[in-house]
């Protein structure tokens, strides 16, 4: 994150302007203080996830148990307060 004072905003927004546009993010300091951040509206696209990383499809599940069907909806019962 970079920073600048309000009167560096003042005499140099386009340049502050270019950090934003750049994706950065630009904190504006008065006295020393942080008043305000300037941020770009619309963030990187995040890149392509891996779902094959996933602990879900990584997990070893021929060790766990298999539950009955009325330990099923004890279970879901539980969670949803119903006991």
């Amino acid at each position: 994150m970079k920073t600048a004072t309000v009167r560096e905003l003042r005499n140099h927004y386009t340049t502050l302007l270019r950090w934003v546009d750049a994706g950065e993010e630009v904190s504006i300091r008065r006295r020393g203080k942080v008043v305000a951040r300037l941020m770009p509206v619309s963030a990187k696209k995040p890149t392509r996830i891996d779902w094959s990383t996933s602990a879900a499809l990584t997990m070893d599940k021929a060790g766990l148990p298999r539950l009955t069907a009325a330990q099923s909806e004890q279970l879901r019962n539980d969670s949803q307060g119903l006991a």
